[in-house]
């Protein structure tokens, strides 16, 4: 029985869980008096919990929040490797006044986050995609997300292509940068 608890690989919200402090508490929200204008705080990585699979629903409300109150945060991210957390960077009371209310989240973990611990997350993946004229794509972004399409034009000085929607009507040119497509099928590769 040892053997399959060993055997089975943790995910890696389960290794920054288990890395995280023993005796690091999640409050629940409460509301926080805004911080006092021209006040020196030091500025920390704070984990923020949320419910599992609206990341990034919180973040879209986090960061319009952040914009219309003109709060100091100075980041908010979330890797997608870690399920149900989000880090806002900002003093404590910022924090908290920001995520106050917000749905979706179920609360703060009051003690910073050590940089070197999030680190792996912070280091952009440069992925390079080879797509050619005649490609058939996934559109990862909205408004045309999982739409399939065919790639008309390719600009990589601009890193974006041109894509025809496959399910439209009418051919709809559509312009969309490299990293929100998935290819599905390469030229050379269809089987007709």
């Amino acid at each position: 029985m040892e053997e399959i608890k060993n055997a089975h690989e943790k995910t890696e919200t389960e290794k920054f869980i288990e890395s995280a402090d023993q005796t690091t508490e999640v409050v629940e929200q409460k509301p926080v008096a805004a911080p006092i204008i021209g006040e020196e705080s030091s500025s920390n990585v704070f984990t923020v919990k949320t419910t599992l699979g609206r990341e990034n629903v919180v973040m879209d409300f986090l960061s319009s929040r952040i914009r219309a109150q003109s709060i100091p945060i100075k980041a908010v991210m979330h890797p997608p490797e870690l399920k149900g957390y989000i880090f806002v960077e900002g003093n404590i009371e910022d924090v908290q006044h920001s995520i106050q209310g917000i749905p979706h989240i179920r609360g703060i973990i009051n003690k910073p986050v050590e940089l070197n611990k999030i680190q792996q997350f912070l280091v952009a993946k440069v992925v390079n995609i080879e797509l050619n004229i005649g490609d058939i794509v996934e559109i990862l972004t909205s408004p045309f997300k999982g739409d399939k399409a065919r790639v008309a034009r390719v600009d990589k000085t601009k890193n974006e292509v041109t894509l025809e929607l496959l399910e439209a009507g009418v051919p709809i040119p559509v312009k969309v940068n490299m990293e929100f497509v998935k290819v599905l099928e390469k030229v050379g590769e269809r089987k007709e």
